[in-house]
């Protein structure tokens, strides 16, 4: 289990995060099938975004969640997946976990990336 996974997280709105500088780190969390959640690292601490009070912010696909990121600095951007498979099986649900996070690059940074160096040939 991550060390992130034992913090207690609190929520934050998604326009609140234009008062810090950078976002250390960015999680998009896969509930299920096509269904993505996101949260954010700042000061050390795990947020959990929302688009209003109470409402957790959801998109249908990575790229979407990304969309809305683009007016901020991220530092490390991830993608989350918690497998439900032991507890579907009726194994024991252990304290050990099986959670996968995969470094993600940014896509739409990559692709400002991309416009700026061919305008600049």
């Amino acid at each position: 289990m991550s060390d992130l996974q034992s913090l207690p997280k609190r929520a934050i709105l998604l326009s609140d995060l234009s008062k810090f500088d950078y976002l250390e780190k960015v999680i998009i969390e896969s509930l299920e099938q096509a269904l993505y959640r996101l949260e954010v690292v700042l000061g050390g601490h795990v947020y959990y975004v929302t688009e209003k009070a109470g409402k957790s912010l959801t998109r249908r696909s990575i790229v979407e969640i990304q969309s809305l990121l683009t007016p901020y600095k991220i530092h490390e951007m991830h993608l989350r997946h918690l497998s439900p498979y032991d507890e579907m099986i009726g194994h024991d649900i252990n304290t050990d976990s099986n959670e996968l996070l995969v470094p993600l690059g940014n896509f739409f940074a990559d692709i400002e990336v991309g416009r700026n160096k061919s305008t600049q040939h």
